[in-house]
């Protein structure tokens, strides 16, 4: 009986050295939940790693957790390698993971703001209705401190309008990376309404109350008939790593998040990357020292 257990145990034994031996040395990114931008694009970037002939012999795995603070605790504590959290958090939880480094912005999050009110710029004045998606609170919040007679109707993802009726409010508000389908669509589907831009006293106000914003003007033709570059804000989700993270991986990382805008077919949330996105922030983040040698920071 002795025997046929120590058998059980060695075969065991074998079984999960062998499973170790096989299995790609990991790296886990923590995100949001599935269908949140920072998943979608963990899922590519994963993807993007497998595929690539430099990095197939480990592996980065998703693990998700819906509050950005856990995230960056988790990060903190080496039980993770990565992570990606919203410009908000960055600005207000980094501070407190002294051993924490950035990596890189990642894409634009722009506030898109639609209406048929006459004109090329958002009324503080004459709006009286806003439809307002749940991911631009903060855009309700400042405009109601300004205007506060506008009416603020809410929709998200579970309760996307489908406007049967035709584009019955003034002025929709919803933030979003270029391209967003959904714009193109109301653009092209309802007559009259077109992208606003916003006044410096909106844009001065936003920044104001919500220092992570950042001023840009959107391209012309990122959308059907918007034939000039419109004043707006927008926000970049923020890669983290922890200070120790390996420079040479580090560099490769950077290297194949950046290489995807020459690529056939670009992701949505790779496409528009840019080095040169991270100038503005380079004083704002601890950055890590291998993003420090790519972007060229002193």
């Amino acid at each position: 009986m002795k025997k046929v257990i120590l058998k059980i145990f060695l075969l065991f034994w074998i079984c999960s050295f062998s499973g170790t031996l096989w299995s790609k040395p990991q790296h886990i990114i923590l995100t949001g939940s599935p269908g949140t931008g920072s998943y979608i694009f963990a899922d590519e970037l994963s993807r993007l790693w497998a595929s690539s002939r430099k990095t197939s012999k480990t592996k980065i795995e998703i693990g998700t957790e819906n509050s950005p603070e856990n995230r960056l605790t988790q990060l903190s504590n080496n039980r993770v390698s990565l992570a990606i959290i919203d410009a908000k958090s960055a600005h207000e939880e980094l501070k407190k993971h002294p051993g924490l480094r950035v990596l890189s912005v990642l894409w634009k999050n722009w506030l898109y703001v639609l209406g048929t009110v006459p004109g090329p710029f958002l009324s503080l004045e004459s709006t009286q209705t806003l439809l307002v998606h749940d991911n631009s609170l903060y855009f309700a919040q400042v405009w109601k401190k300004l205007a506060p007679q506008t009416e603020i109707n809410w929709f998200n993802g579970r309760r996307i309008p489908d406007f049967a009726d035709g584009f019955s409010e003034e002025v929709l508000a919803v933030s979003g990376p270029v391209p967003l389908r959904e714009i193109n669509n109301w653009l092209e589907q309802f007559a009259g309404i077109r992208l606003l831009a916003l006044d410096q006293q909106l844009i001065r106000s936003l920044r104001l109350n919500y220092p992570w914003l950042m001023p840009h003007k959107l391209p012309a033709n990122s959308f059907s008939y918007q034939s000039e570059a419109l004043a707006g804000v927008a926000w970049n989700p923020v890669l983290v790593v922890r200070g120790d993270f390996p420079e040479g991986l580090a560099t490769t990382l950077l290297r194949l998040i950046f290489s995807q805008k020459d690529a056939l077919n670009p992701h949505i949330l790779f496409q528009n990357l840019l080095r040169s996105d991270n100038v503005a922030f380079r004083k704002v983040y601890p950055y890590h020292s291998a993003a420090k040698k790519m972007f060229r920071f002193k």
